[in-house]
């Protein structure tokens, strides 16, 4: 029997791994084991035994079950089982709190294992009330009274029971947050009120150390409305669940309430009650900011509710079924939601990867630099949050290299040799037309980042190292698409139409398309006219998600903005949800009377609340609005707003103060002064002639001076030059236009920064071409911001040469 258990089982693997391999290949469309039953979490107190069992549709050859304790990022193994068939179970004996944590297990078919998803342990407690006081109320009959609770932290919720001068009230009317609400109060509701607590689980209970004396009062004079209770600030709750916003104001004459949502109406599966407002079905559409006013005839009362609607993750792609070479390179992606935004584990063969120096994990994505034997086998992404977790896998297969005499030899992006290294030109010193060395540096862009904002269009980010070279006068962000199958050639490479300001770091490059593969480089123009490229940024896969309203992260609350000054506004914002894992902020701008493109400015870092807006026009209106960000994704936008900068300060002219030298016409000269006056006007006159002597001499030096370097200046063709440069009466403005087309186009195997043997980089080699459209073709094209002086007609006595257009970057396609 036993024999016979075993080779069925040797057959079900072989299956299994002749399925994977067919999957491989691509002629399944995934694997075919599952986890029919996954563990699930339990809530116990110390002392309890807690069984987890997992379970799948083919029988493994063996389990093993993995623990992680509460607070730690490492698994440790627990218990291997060789026994194998389609469930496992382990026995926890919760005797400590340090078995509390995640608990999953891995089912193992040869070298290949599938990892579970996490259970969670958690233990069972209440704790003691920390209530410090009485509260007294004081309020109009008539109106709708809370009395609260203090519930000290309970796991799982404490039940509650509500006394009235020490007798306990039947079928009292509680609400979400477990308040009991006296409807409509009258006299008679005056009086003591406290509450206890019990845990179910424990069985411990625990009663309120003091108590809520209320009073209620017939007559009342008019009062503006209040909150007994502040609301609560923050509602958060599961996609499908219901729930209610509770806000309870109190006045006299008895205050009306009104809801609304900020930005859009309330949601129409919502209804009043004396309660709240109740919401039925939340969906991510209905998260944001809510707004109760409380109002009567002697004033009224506002409180904001900002509605999260979370959500357990769900893996909606999984890794792409793939053959990598060995000691090439490997990136493969994890599409999955939920909110807060999920945490992205990546497993091979049931064991969690760690990052390392040819591993890196960033956001959804995995990258290997050096892809192993051992990397062959099950790939497993699994997504968690607070909610849940869930994973989604496929095979991965390792092609051996080949070995040419003891030896293997790979390429890195750039074509060169795999050596762990990238060599980048960054600045340096750069050869002229005219032979000589430029002194100047050209200090290139850093590594793009790239982040998804929709199916169709990325956010690209970006900085520029500090240094003392030359002043940038614009950026330029190009673009090219990757080849869809393995050593396909990649396109050219594309450049977006717009100048990008020398002080902006961010740029939204649209019309791309979903589920294709992108590089992006960015391109400074600097003050002489040249240019220089960073390097490209990581392999960009963009992916199709569907409807923006199952977007989980958060959406900013402007709450501030001010103008500094004529040119700078200040703008303050609140991050909804502080516990998301978002990567910065998007801040966009325009003018308030335009419909043109805002202009979008990045601000790094999760607990960014503010930014300073500089370059505006004075006494201008703009308009601004943020969305938050991480490495796969955007959310939708805050609400706009609008801000005005101040007006230009003018300066009064500044006087000028005329010196006089006046003689007071009554004033007597005498015989002395007329002798001294003499003097003076005779020695002016001599200094005068000789000062006239000087120049006259200087002029004729210095015009023999400006013919000798005329002569030395004109070329072999008799054409005048003036800074390297051939001039005709004028001088020549080469601002450098980079088009909109396709610029040099490298192939995969060429290293943009290092230019081949003899030759510069295609966009310091196009700036020194006369202009030329793409397709070779046409007329020079000139810099629309290019002034030209008129060309002088030439008499017959002599010929003078046209000016050359200045310089356009255009593309230039390198041979392969």
């Amino acid at each position: 029997m036993s024999t016979v258990s075993t080779l069925c089982c040797g057959f079900a693997t072989a299956v299994l791994l002749c399925a994977l391999g067919c999957c491989a290949s691509g002629q399944k469309s995934e694997p075919g084991m599952v986890f029919t039953r996954h563990p699930q979490p339990f809530t116990a107190p110390l002392g309890d035994e807690v069984i987890f069992e997992c379970s799948l549709n083919l029988a493994a050859e063996k389990f093993a079950w993995k623990h992680k304790p509460l607070g730690s990022n490492d698994w440790i193994l627990l218990e291997s089982n060789a026994s194998g068939g389609k469930t496992s179970k382990i026995v926890v004996d919760f005797d400590n709190e340090s078995k509390a944590g995640d608990y999953r297990c891995v089912a193992f078919y040869g070298t290949s294992g599938l990892a579970s998803d996490s259970a969670r342990l958690t233990q069972a407690r209440l704790e003691k009330f920390m209530d410090k006081g009485n509260v007294y109320l004081r309020v109009a009959a008539g109106n709708n009274v809370p009395i609260t609770c203090p519930v000290p932290a309970s796991v799982p919720e404490a039940v509650i029971q509500f006394f009235k001068d020490g007798s306990p009230i039947q079928n009292a009317s509680l609400t979400g947050s477990k308040i009991m609400l006296i409807e409509r109060a009258k006299s008679s509701d005056s009086g003591s009120y406290h509450c206890q607590v019990n845990n179910y689980i424990t069985s411990e209970t625990y009663t309120s150390n003091y108590k809520t004396v209320l009073m209620v009062e017939k007559n009342a004079s008019d009062q503006t409305p209040y909150f007994i209770r502040q609301p609560q600030h923050e509602y958060k709750v599961q996609r499908g669940k219901n729930v209610t916003l509770e806000c309870f104001g109190v006045g006299y004459p008895i205050p009306q309430v009104m809801w609304s949502k900020l930005g859009s109406t309330l949601p129409v599966r919502s209804t009043y009650s004396p309660t709240g407002l109740n919401l039925f079905n939340v969906q991510p559409a209905d998260r944001g900011e809510y707004d109760c006013i409380w109002t009567n005839r002697a004033g009224s009362v506002k409180s904001v509710i900002i509605l999260t609607v979370v959500e357990p993750p769900m893996v909606l792609r999984a890794p792409k079924l793939s053959t990598f070479p060995e000691g090439g390179e490997l990136e493969l992606s994890c599409n999955a939601t939920g909110y807060p935004a999920p945490h992205i584990e990546w497993l091979i063969n049931g064991e969690t990867l760690k990052p390392n120096r040819y591993l890196e994990i960033k956001g959804s994505t995995l990258y290997i630099s050096l892809v192993e034997k051992k990397h062959a086998g099950l790939v497993q992404c699994v997504a968690s949050n607070e909610y849940g977790s869930h994973s989604g896998y496929n095979y991965l297969k390792v092609h051996p290299k080949q070995h040419m005499n003891g030896s293997f030899k790979g390429r890195n992006d750039y074509g060169g040799p795999v050596n762990g290294h990238k060599h980048t030109r960054v600045g340096g010193r750069r050869r002229g037309k005219n032979g000589k060395r430029k002194n100047d540096v050209m200090v290139p862009p850093n590594q793009p980042n790239v982040t998804r904002l929709s199916d169709v269009s990325v956010m690209v980010r970006w900085s520029v190292p500090e240094n003392h070279g030359l002043p940038i006068l614009f950026f330029k962000v190009q673009y090219r698409e990757l080849g869809q199958k393995p050593n396909s050639k990649p396109a050219k490479w594309m450049t977006a139409n717009s100048d990008i300001p020398s002080h902006v770091r961010s740029f939204e490059v649209t019309d791309l398309q979903p589920e294709h593969t992108y590089r992006f480089r960015i391109a400074a123009v600097y003050s002489n006219n040249d240019n220089a490229m960073g390097p490209m940024s990581s392999r960009f896969h963009l992916t199709r998600q569907g409807d923006l309203n199952t977007n989980p992260l958060p959406i900013p609350l402007l709450t501030h903005t001010e103008a500094l000054n004529q040119n700078q506004v200040i703008l303050l914002w609140l991050n909804t949800n502080t516990s998301a894992d978002i990567d910065g902020f998007y801040v966009y701008h325009r003018l308030s009377t335009s419909a043109g493109d805002y202009v979008k400015t990045t601000v790094e870092g999760k607990d960014a609340n503010n930014i300073t807006i500089s370059h505006l026009q004075p006494d201008t209106t703009y308009e601004f609005k943020v969305q938050s960000f991480s490495v796969t994704a955007a959310s939708e936008f805050s609400q706009i707003v609008r801000a005005k900068t101040k007006k230009a300060v003018t300066e009064p002219p500044i006087p000028q103060v005329m010196a006089e030298n006046k003689v007071d016409p009554v004033e007597s000269v005498s015989d002395s002064n007329v002798y001294a006056i003499i003097g003076g006007v005779l020695g002016g006159a001599i200094l005068l002639i000789g000062l006239t002597a000087i120049g006259v001499a200087y002029k004729r030096r210095k015009h023999k001076t400006s013919r000798e370097t005329s002569q030395d200046q004109v070329s072999v063709s008799g054409k005048p030059i003036t800074n390297g440069r051939v001039m005709n009466g004028g001088i020549t403005d080469s601002k450098i236009n980079i088009t909109s087309n396709p610029l040099a186009g490298l192939e995969s195997t060429e290293d943009p920064m290092q230019p081949k043997s003899g030759q510069q980089s295609p966009m310091e080699m196009a700036s020194f071409r006369n202009g030329q459209n793409n397709n070779g073709a046409g007329p020079p094209q000139l810099n629309h911001n290019t002034s030209h002086p008129p060309t002088t007609t030439p008499t017959s006595n002599q010929s003078t040469p046209e000016p050359p257009p200045p310089p356009i970057l255009q593309p230039i396609d390198q041979p392969v």
